[in-house]
């Protein structure tokens, strides 16, 4: 059986990932069975397990510590931090990410990853076999979105910490995503959503070879302003803000047609005088009506 050493270095975190990875060399987990030993030194080991960002005093250290490694030199960044940053990106203190300092030949996303992900990415990378475990009830992976049911409204954006979550207009769509490598699983997102629409995942978070490409998506259609022609709102947003006035109003629903018009109006275009005049008259119609 061939002897693997793993080397782990921690340039800057809370420690949380490496309470991980050293969980994931408890016996019940059978990496030494498979070979696979930590060690003390750089020098003796194959491969390099490496938590937290990157900062001005470790940046060098992490460069040194790579280069003493045995080849094949096999490189782990591990949890969020290391990934991205999370929510110590744009700091003072740091200096680029994992990967632009020394090659990593896999990322474990997460905060903190499983030790059960950690021992499945040595496994992977050193290609051992197959190892899986089943996941805990109530185990809070990667949110899901539902694109079906998301409406582009950007609460999940507003209340997530870490920045994980982005809202691009591109053309007639908005893409709502789910950077999976800053993502701490805390589960914000699935609480803000009034659609119900994100829910974090029951899965682990695999290992992955680009840290950039794991995440979800998803891609909402805006509506063009009815006078215009400008994207201005998600057709979704607006058809469900539609359907809760006359959830609430229901006396409302004669004039469905007519708010719907209003709504469909850009900023702009709302603010001219002959759509200020419209409104108010409609306003005064619904006025009476209630």
């Amino acid at each position: 059986m061939r002897q693997v050493n793993v080397y782990r270095l921690d340039v800057g975190s809370c420690n949380g990932c490496d309470i991980e990875v050293f969980s994931a060399f408890a016996r019940r987990f059978g990496l030494e069975e498979l070979g696979v030993k930590l060690v003390g030194d750089p020098s003796e080991a194959n491969v390099l397990i490496v938590t937290g960002v990157p900062t001005v005093k470790t940046r060098d250290m992490l460069r040194e510590v790579y280069e003493r490694l045995k080849p094949p030199r096999l490189a782990i960044a591990v949890g969020a931090c290391a990934l991205s940053g999370e929510a110590f990106e744009g700091s003072y203190s740091v200096d680029g990410m994992v990967d632009e300092i020394i090659h990593v030949d896999a990322y474990v996303p997460g905060c903190p990853p499983s030790p059960h992900a950690i021992v499945e990415a040595l496994v992977d990378v050193l290609k051992l076999g197959s190892k899986a475990w089943e996941v805990p009830g109530g185990f809070r992976g990667m949110p899901n979105i539902d694109a079906e049911k998301c409406t582009g409204c950007g609460a999940c954006v507003q209340v997530c910490p870490t920045g994980a979550i982005e809202m691009v207009d591109e053309g007639n769509e908005r893409k709502v995503r789910f950077r999976y490598e800053k993502c701490i699983s805390c589960a914000s997102c699935e609480e803000a959503c009034p659609e119900e629409a994100v829910e974090l995942g029951a899965e682990r978070p695999r290992a992955t070879g680009d840290r950039k490409a794991i995440g979800a998506e998803a891609k909402i259609e805006l509506r063009r302003c009815s006078a215009c022609g400008s994207t201005f709102a998600p057709t979704p947003q607006l058809e469900r803000t539609l359907d809760r006035i006359l959830e609430k109003k229901e006396k409302f629903s004669g004039y469905r047609d007519l708010i719907a018009q209003t709504m469909g109006l850009c900023k702009n275009c709302r603010n001219l005088p002959e759509n200020i005049r419209k409104a108010k008259i409609l306003l005064f119609k619904l006025d009476l009506t209630a």
